[in-house]
């Protein structure tokens, strides 16, 4: 969950407030509740925007926390405050991530802002506000929820009144209990637990606004592994939000001591040398997979983190259900059928050998989409074999990928370049981009 600092310099911001200004109050908490998050939360990046007659961006999102604190001490005060560009900077900024991604501004300010005259609108879903007033009035929530409404945020108010540095830090304490706690379970692999913190924490209520498929009325303190798929064949499907899972200390009745095997440990060194991925059944058709990521910043130190990314029902959409892991050969031939896969995964590279392995990259997938429009343009004189052959392989790409929009934006841009000769195939082609959700499946 990204994470946006939006800091109020206007004048009224040196106001006296046991000595030292709300501005100074301010700056020092945040040096401690950025020291908090690199604990709780290690992974989260932070962005810092100042904000008077101008918005400005002091720091872009990092996950470094010496640099947020360092540019603390850079901060002035200027001179008025102006809400609506604050705003739709921070909206521009949340649309950085994906639309699954959702991004907490935390807007720091003397007073409660009025509502702005034109509402914003386009912030990804989930995003919400900690609107952190630091003014001596305590009946202001109605005019506080107003001014989220016409951001279209969620949110809440932290009001002061201020009587030092230790009410701001209280503020900020506030804020850590309610978006940045951790969520505790056993993770269990056969015979084998531990205790894990799965940070940050995961939020139920944001998996059920997503999709209208059910979801589980709480999130399970049970973890279990149900078995393992090759990172190669899973690909990279649509997760919901991602997570890290952190030691939490024991949790299971088995006595813990220096020689008991770490399954954290076990697990992360086995998932990056076998490049697999672990499932993980969290109820209603919703799964967890576990993995071994390496950020680029300590691959020299040789460290890695398990994440543990949540997967929506029936994303694995070129697989079967993925409640029946396991061996073919230890299973029955009448059961067969049920085994996650449809169909033998060759090893090669080779897209001809129907592999399903794409190496598009998410980056270029507009420009592909774009080649594939070209070609359409050619039909049916020429051009035919290369224009199925660069459908299929973005059409491959935007199941494996989860772009699913983007199959919407290639019907219509298909329907666009119909003509009398070529409307045959085309209506043949975008029937089947809508009807066959196969990534495996060619179009033909």
């Amino acid at each position: 969950m990204p994470t946006i600092i939006c800091i109020d310099v206007s004048l009224s911001m040196e106001q006296k407030a046991a000595e030292e200004s709300l501005l100074d109050h301010s700056l020092s908490s945040l040096k401690s509740f950025f020291s908090n998050l690199q604990t709780v939360v290690p992974n989260e990046f932070i962005e810092i925007i100042t904000f008077s007659h101008t918005p400005s961006i002091l720091v872009e999102f990092t996950k470094n926390t010496t640099q947020l604190t360092n540019s603390l001490s850079e901060i002035e005060c200027q001179d008025k405050t102006c809400m609506k560009e604050t705003m739709e900077l921070c909206l521009k900024e949340c649309q950085q991530w994906n639309v699954l991604t959702s991004t907490h501004i935390v807007l720091i300010t003397d007073k409660i802002p009025n509502a702005l005259k034109d509402s914003i609108e386009g912030f990804p879903y989930g995003c919400s506000m900690s609107l952190v007033a630091l003014t001596p009035t305590t009946d202001v929530n109605n005019r506080a929820q107003t001014f989220l409404r016409s951001c279209n945020l969620k949110g809440k108010l932290y009001p002061g009144p201020v009587l030092g540095k230790d009410s701001v830090d209280r503020i900020f304490e506030s804020i850590m209990l309610d978006h940045y706690s951790k969520f505790e379970a056993a993770l269990w692999f056969g015979h084998q637990t531990t205790s894990v913190a799965i940070s940050p924490s995961p939020d139920v209520a944001h998996l059920a606004g997503i999709t209208l498929k059910p979801t589980p009325k709480t999130f399970p303190a049970t973890l279990r592994i149900h078995g393992f798929i090759p990172a190669t064949d899973l690909h990279n499907p649509p997760y919901v939000s991602r997570h890290v899972l952190l030691h939490a200390g024991p949790r299971s009745p088995v006595k813990v001591t220096s020689k008991t095997p770490d399954l954290r440990v076990i697990l992360n060194e086995g998932l990056r040398a076998k490049d697999c991925v672990a499932i993980v059944d969290i109820g209603l058709g919703w799964f967890g997979v576990v993995s071994s990521h390496l950020p680029k910043s300590e691959r020299n130190l040789k460290k890695s983190n398990l994440v543990f990314s949540i997967i929506a029902p029936n994303a694995f959409s070129w697989l079967g259900n993925p409640n029946f892991l396991g061996l073919k050969r230890l299973v029955s031939v009448d059961k067969q059928s049920n085994m996650p896969y449809k169909e033998e995964y060759s090893n090669s590279y080779d897209n001809k050998s129907g592999s399903g392995m794409v190496w598009i990259k998410s980056s270029t997938l507009k420009q592909n989409i774009m080649k594939v429009v070209r070609y359409a343009k050619r039909l049916p004189d020429k051009g035919s074999a290369m224009f199925l052959k660069e459908l299929n392989k973005v059409r491959r790409s935007i199941l494996f990928y989860g772009f699913t929009d983007m199959m919407d934006v290639l019907c219509q841009l298909l329907e666009k370049e119909k003509t009398p000769e070529n409307t045959e195939i085309l209506d043949n082609c975008i029937a089947q981009l809508r009807d066959e959700p196969d990534p495996a499946k060619i179009i033909k």
